[in-house]
């Protein structure tokens, strides 16, 4: 059954105004999304390599994100140094699950554009 292009936009505006615009940029989604897929926490440095971006740019989006609860830094050592990994929070499981379902409505409306210009 196919869905009304109304409700689709509808439902594109409505699921945006649920996520939190502060967390809403490239790198935090995908900071969310690498600490969600490593249960075991993630180093400083790992983050870093996998990002390719500045310690000072990774630094600040790693202190908002557990200013508001969505990561916890924990210490821990490893080979007889101390050192720190991150982990997603539930609060951040449930700010991430909400962009996805935001970007799954985007993608509706990518699906209803190209059924409206198949011809």
């Amino acid at each position: 059954m196919e869905k009304d292009p109304k409700n689709i936009i509808r439902d594109v505006v409505e699921n945006s105004k649920k996520i939190n615009s502060k967390v809403f940029t490239l790198t935090r989604c995908i900071l969310l999304t690498l600490m969600w897929f490593n249960k075991d926490g993630l180093q400083f440095r790992e983050l870093k390599n996998m990002l390719n971006i500045s310690d000072g740019k990774l630094k600040s989006n790693l202190d908002f994100l557990q200013e508001i609860g969505f990561i916890k830094r924990i210490p821990i050592r490893l080979d007889q140094k101390d050192m720190h990994i991150y982990m997603i929070e539930d609060s951040g499981k449930n700010e991430l699950k909400k962009i996805i379902r935001w970007v799954e409505n985007v993608k509706e409306v990518e699906g209803m554009y190209n059924e409206q210009n198949k011809s």
